[in-house]
This record gives C-alpha cells, sequence and structure tokens, in this order.
C-alpha cells in the first residue's frame, strides 16, 4: 500500500513557484519516472505539486535566433513541432526514440533534464545543441548551460525552491546535419546501451566540416561534448579512412559501466560503431 500524500495543482507558475518556495514539494510533470519511484517505494513523498496545469510552459517558441522550449513540452509535441523539425532536427530524432507513444505524449523535456539520466535520449541531442536551462523561483530568474546545469547521474544544480521552466537552443543552420543513433536492447521501450549525437557544418564538395559537436549517452557518467574529436573531425577531408579513425578513438572517451543490459567492454566497442555509422552516414 502505497503511503499517503497531499498534492496540489497551481494554475500559475507564480502560484507554482510560491507553493515550492519553501523545498518540501516534490514536483510532478509528467510522471513517467515520479509515479514508477513512488510505486516502488524509493521516494516517499510529502506534498506533490503537479505542475500539468501551467499551459506557459507547454510552448514552443520562436525567438528569432533560438528555439524556447517550455519545460513541460513532451517528447512528442517535439516530434511533430514544425519548429523543432526545421531548426532542431537531431533533437526530433533523439525524443523520436523515447519510450513508447504514450510515454512520449506523457513524459516532458523538462523532466527528462531534471532527471539527469546518463542515457536519456534527448541528453545528447540537447548537448551538441548547446541548450541552456532556464530556471525560476521567487527571487528571479537564471540561466545554466546544460554542462554545467548537470553535475552527476541524477544530480543538478536546481536549488530548493526552483524550477526549470524552459530550454533555450540556438537554430541549426542550413548548412548544418545531424544524427543521433542509439543502440538498445530491442526496436521499442528499450533504454540505451549507448547513444551517439553528432552535428557537424559539413562542405560536400570538399568533404570538410567546422563547427562540429559529438556527444555519447550511456557510457558516460555526466553527458559532454568530445572536443578532441570534435578537432579531429575539422583538421581534413573526412573520407572513409579519416572517418574510420575518428570512430576507433571514440572509446577513448567513454567510462562505460557493466549491467544487466551491456558490459563495458561491449558499451565501449558500441560507440566506435556507432560513431562510424552516424560519420558515414552524414558525409555521404
Amino acid at each position: 500500500m502505497l503511503q499517503a500524500f497531499d498534492v496540489i495543482r497551481p494554475r500559475s507558475l507564480a502560484d507554482a513557484l510560491d507553493a515550492i518556495a519553501d523545498g518540501n514539494a516534490t514536483l510532478l510533470a509528467g510522471g513517467t519516472d515520479l509515479l514508477v519511484r513512488i510505486k516502488k517505494r524509493l521516494l516517499k513523498p510529502q506534498l506533490v505539486v503537479d505542475l500539468s496545469a501551467l499551459s506557459e510552459l507547454t510552448e514552443i517558441e520562436d525567438e528569432r535566433e533560438q528555439i524556447v522550449i517550455g519545460s513541460l513540452v513532451t517528447h512528442g509535441q517535439i516530434v511533430e513541432s514544425t519548429l523543432a523539425n526545421r531548426y532542431l532536427p537531431v533533437l526530433v530524432q533523439g525524443c523520436a526514440t523515447v519510450g513508447s507513444p504514450q510515454i512520449r505524449n506523457t513524459g516532458t523535456l523538462g523532466g527528462n533534464i531534471a532527471n539527469a539520466s546518463p542515457a536519456a535520449d534527448s541528453l545528447p541531442p540537447l548537448t551538441v545543441l548547446d541548450a541552456r536551462v532556464i530556471i525560476q523561483s521567487l527571487a528571479g530568474k537564471r540561466e545554466l548551460s546544460l554542462d554545467a546545469f548537470i553535475t552527476s547521474p541524477g544530480k543538478t544544480q536546481l536549488r530548493s525552491g526552483e524550477l526549470i521552466t524552459g530550454i533555450a537552443v540556438q537554430k541549426m543552420q542550413d548548412n548544418e546535419r545531424c544524427l543521433y543513433r542509439k543502440l538498445g536492447q530491442r526496436k521499442a521501450l528499450a533504454i540505451s546501451v549507448a547513444s551517439v549525437a553528432v552535428r557537424m557544418a559539413f562542405d560536400p564538395a570538399i568533404r570538410t566540416s567546422s563547427a562540429s559537436g559529438i556527444a555519447f549517452g550511456a557510457v558516460v557518467p555526466v553527458i559532454r561534448r568530445v572536443p578532441e574529436l570534435e578537432r579531429m573531425l575539422s583538421q581534413g577531408p573526412l573520407d572513409l579512412q579519416a572517418i574510420k579513425e575518428i570512430s576507433e578513438r571514440a572509446g577513448e572517451f567513454c567510462a562505460p559501466i557493466s549491467d544487466l543490459r551491456a558490459s563495458a567492454e561491449y558499451r565501449r566497442n558500441m560507440c566506435s560503431s556507432l560513431l562510424y555509422e552516424v560519420l558515414y552516414d552524414l558525409t555521404s
């Protein structure tokens, strides 16, 4: 039997910030992770603040050079969004691989970021897009880069009384290409064994790239870009030999663990394989 707890459902952002100001509330967005944790008794909240009525956090907005995604926007909304498909296609690719249609239509981008799981499918794409997390409390608003916001698995810089209200991402340019690819134990409802997101400005005439971004998921404690591999992408023509050499270095920048889904050695090898496949496809 579940332990009883109180639930409140604020009707405005101001009311929500007031409700969480003392730091004793547990936030409920999509609930795809929280409700499971409560059911398994991994979490025993006293007060749950249901954010689902905050319509101002459910929008995807075009703000000139950037797209601002409300924290309650679901993965399904991102997949269907004209703006996201036009300017943030790598994020669309990542969100399209999340769980099942039911989970994609319930789970939120803000919740995915707050959970700070190394296996989250949205995080490698957001990392190569240099996303910034918008945070608000009664004291005001602040922004942090996604790199700075997530500090370790399941841990973030979110302070007591704060709420993620949005994610700001610079628009991709017309000359940029991108691809997200993951490896799971099955095609649907699979947690990543390993994943990689790549973004690059590519000139097919001379087969060179610039302004590259590479990030691995599920094989590092905290998802970060890999500057060493990004530099290699810009050092010369990306022929098959260059792609092979870059991909073979991938394992050096991963720190995988062994668990029920895969061994550390397998994950490390798959990082190289996934990166090879992605770079081959992006330059073909």
